[in-house]
């Protein structure tokens, strides 16, 4: 049902470039739309809309959303991990890592705490050929996470500010529903997003026993 009435909302904004509804019906549609989709429906909006406040809200996220798609380099950043110690992005690139992922979960998203255990198998899979994850939490408490690593067993670096959903690099990377996950290869360019389950084993075994 979702696909029919997304189709009837594109439509609409199609049809009715000038109308002030047109801007929220496309930020309806925006948390599903890939980058050039969203720019090709911007993109038909009447330039008499431009100063409505959705549509600069979207526009602004259209330029995040270019800056972490496929074939960016990966903007960097640096939070702390659980003992407090800084660790940055771009120290966890290259070297052994030929992939890594960058997963941002958290213990109290359900959705995430499903996934893990896929990421978990993918990890101990093609860690010793090159695959590596680094979780960002978008968690508040740090006994959840602490807590939410151990119980799933992940064993991989993990950074978090606490700060919810003011996670600042989950800003950075126009993340705004969890799980969200990118994948970069050794030079730190995405090549990957939102891979899950089997899809994300796929990318990395096809990456990786190429190499």
């Amino acid at each position: 049902a979702k696909t029919k009435q997304g189709e009837i909302k594109k439509e609409f904004i199609a049809n009715n470039p000038a109308s002030f509804v047109a801007p929220a019906v496309l930020s309806e549609l925006a948390y599903y739309l890939e980058v050039d989709e969203m720019e090709s429906l911007l993109g038909k909006l009447d330039t008499t809309l431009n100063k409505v406040q959705t549509v600069v809200t979207l526009k602004d996220r259209l330029v995040q959303l270019k800056a972490v798609a496929v074939g960016q380099k990966a903007p960097d950043f640096t939070l702390n991990d659980p003992d407090g110690n800084p660790i940055s992005l771009s120290s966890k690139i290259g070297g052994q890592t030929k992939l890594l992922l960058v997963d941002f979960w958290a213990a109290w998203c359900g959705p995430c705490r499903q996934e893990n255990p896929n990421v978990v198998k993918v990890w101990k899979e093609y860690n010793k050929k090159g695959f590596d994850v680094f979780g960002v939490s978008l968690d508040r408490s740090r006994e959840d996470w602490l807590k939410a690593i151990q119980d799933d067993n992940l064993t991989w670096t993990h950074v978090s500010d606490l700060k919810y959903w003011d996670c600042a690099p989950a800003k950075l990377y126009a993340v705004n529903a969890i799980p969200s996950n990118f994948l970069l290869d050794g030079n730190g360019v995405i090549v990957g997003h939102n891979l899950r389950g089997d899809a994300l084993a796929q990318k990395v075994k096809e990456i990786l026993d190429t190499k």
